[in-house]
């Protein structure tokens, strides 16, 4: 049986959600976007503050990859990016704990996770360095695929799985997130 096939291409975008704005109170934040990716696929959430928030939080309300509704507080850190466990599909509201001393954005980054599908292929480019790309199912951190990368910055690369292509998750309920070193662009064929 065919089923449609779609592509992603890892990413991240800093204030994606939410672009620079400084809190005043425990308010909602006004969402830029919701969704970082189609068909199911996320990213975990970054939160990045100008200035030292330590002791400050954001807590996010939305759906994972895995189809079931996340609520999660993320700490903000002093200057630097900090990142959710979770990895959101699509984000419903972001709020603050409190005001916040200077602006945030709140964007998406990490690795990608994908939902209950199938891997068809992947193409990427390498980098001046080698590196991998490795596919690991979150429920029992079984790598599906591992492909070591070469050290140059022209080297282009598709690879097509055979047969019904690699399954990422065992139940709907599961997903396999795409962990990427050192590879400077990679797009997951998927269906």
């Amino acid at each position: 049986m065919q089923t449609d096939v779609w592509a992603v291409t890892v990413g991240s975008d800093a204030d994606f959600y939410v672009t620079t704005v400084t809190p005043a109170d425990t308010t909602p934040l006004t969402l830029a976007n919701t969704k970082p990716e189609y068909n199911g696929a996320g990213y975990q959430l970054s939160i990045t503050p100008a200035s030292d928030e330590t002791g400050k939080s954001l807590t996010v309300v939305g759906t994972g990859v895995n189809g079931q509704t996340i609520t999660e507080t993320v700490a903000m850190g002093n200057a630097t990016a900090t990142y959710s466990t979770n990895y959101f599909a699509s984000v419903t509201s972001i709020t603050p704990s409190g005001a916040t001393a200077g602006a945030i954005t709140v964007g998406y980054g990490g690795n990608l996770a994908l939902p209950r599908t199938r891997v068809k292929g992947v193409y990427y480019v390498a980098s001046g360095s080698a590196g991998s790309i490795v596919i690991t199912r979150n429920s029992n951190s079984r790598v599906l695929l591992n492909l070591a990368t070469p050290a140059s910055a022209t080297v282009t690369q598709d690879l097509i799985v055979p047969g019904e292509g690699i399954l990422t998750a065992a139940a709907n309920d599961d997903y396999a997130y795409v962990a990427v070193t050192n590879v400077t662009s990679l797009t997951v064929i998927c269906g």
